[in-house]
């Protein structure tokens, strides 16, 4: 991180990984935390003293009301202002008037602290701390990943038990197997492996040609379905992210030849991770074999047809670092100009969409060693279930 400096975080430890990544203890309500001096500062109330006191990394820890909380607010002030004296006393105990705070930082407190005298520059490179991974948090992301394909195969399962009526719909105990149920039986089972996960996509059909697009009514027998999966764990708060694509029975000659060149464009990007490459560089191999094969990319010149105005082939990036956040450092992508580093945690998901048939995307996650990358991911690439 640039700038340097005292760093000052406000906010609550569940919503902002930095803060949760510092001081390593969750909090509903917003924290005061102070990295100063190779200390660990953190003002919290008496509610949460205790816990804190036995859980979180600080290296020292202050009750708010050492700094005048209660009579701030039993006189009166708006908690806003309280607030900002109560930094402002607080950073007045260490001799500070000048601290770097994070980009999400309240702009209404940052406000009411520069009124009282005191400088704050935004801190640069933030999220890059967060950036390599320790073993102890690799070890967490793969318990997620376990989590995640554990989920995923109850879901597999699911669509490969189904019957199909006359005109394709799946039915499965006595009713049809649509995304939504698909959806709960995966995010059930995440739930009862301690993960949470929003917006899980179970996209059948041509419902799968919009990456994003979650997914909803009756799945059919031979057509593709994409499955991606990205909880978070609610104990250590780490994500996983997989993808696959599965169809009850052999789907069309176009999507068994889309799986093929997607399952070869993500092979040949794995295979190029290594410390050293940079995420544009493995993106533009990525896309460099798609186009080959007959598809378009977003990259300029890779439009075989520059008349059609549809947007089709592979139109996204191959990747993203996973962590506390389930897109963050490093990009496997068009802005992927660092170099990856061992300790990096990224996925590699490529994709070809055509809304006239639907599409196909594969995802695993990797670790960056010092001579490559290590698969978290084991769940089979398998279409025809």
């Amino acid at each position: 991180m640039k700038n340097g400096g005292p760093l000052l975080f406000y906010g609550d430890s569940y919503r902002y990984p930095d803060i949760y990544h510092t001081i390593r203890f969750l909090a509903p309500d917003p924290q005061i935390v102070l990295e100063h001096d190779r200390e660990i500062v953190m003002l919290t109330n008496s509610l949460e003293q205790g816990r804190a006191e036995k859980q979180s990394r600080a290296t020292k820890i202050h009750n708010v009301d050492e700094f005048g909380s209660r009579e701030l607010l039993s006189g009166g002030m708006k908690p806003l202002e309280a607030t900002a004296t109560i930094i402002e006393r607080f950073l007045g105990s260490r001799g500070l008037r000048s601290v770097t705070v994070p980009s999400y930082f309240p702009v209404g407190l940052a406000d009411a602290l520069r009124a009282k005298g005191l400088e704050l520059t935004v801190a640069d490179g933030l999220e890059l701390r967060r950036r390599a991974k320790r073993e102890d948090e690799v070890e967490a992301l793969e318990v997620t990943q376990r989590a995640t394909e554990a989920a995923w195969q109850l879901g597999v399962d699911a669509i490969a038990r189904a019957d199909a009526r006359p005109d394709g719909t799946l039915m499965l105990d006595g009713a049809t197997l649509t995304a939504e149920r698909v959806r709960a039986i995966v995010e059930g089972a995440l739930l009862e492996r301690g993960c949470m996960a929003e917006s899980t996509i179970i996209a059948p059909g041509r419902q799968a040609a919009d990456p994003h697009m979650i997914g909803s009514g009756p799945i059919r027998a031979g057509e593709p379905v994409v499955m991606d999966i990205f909880p978070q764990h609610k104990e250590s708060r780490y994500f996983a992210d997989m993808t696959r694509t599965v169809s009850k029975g052999m789907p069309s000659p176009e999507i068994v030849k889309l799986y093929e060149i997607v399952r070869r464009a993500q092979d040949a990007g794995i295979k190029a991770l290594r410390p050293g490459i940079t995420g544009r560089e493995v993106h533009e191999l990525v896309e460099d074999i798609i186009f080959a094969a007959g598809y378009d990319t977003l990259r300029a010149g890779q439009k075989h047809n520059v008349d059609d105005p549809v947007t089709r082939g592979f139109i996204h990036g191959t990747g993203h670092g996973v962590g506390l956040e389930i897109h963050e450092a490093p990009s496997i992508g068009r802005g992927g100009t660092a170099p990856l580093a061992a300790g990096d945690v990224v996925t590699v998901e490529p994709g070809i969409y055509d809304p006239a048939i639907g599409g196909v995307r594969l995802e695993d996650m990797l670790v960056i060693t010092a001579d490559g990358s290590r698969n978290l991911t084991r769940a089979p690439r398998q279409l025809v279930i």
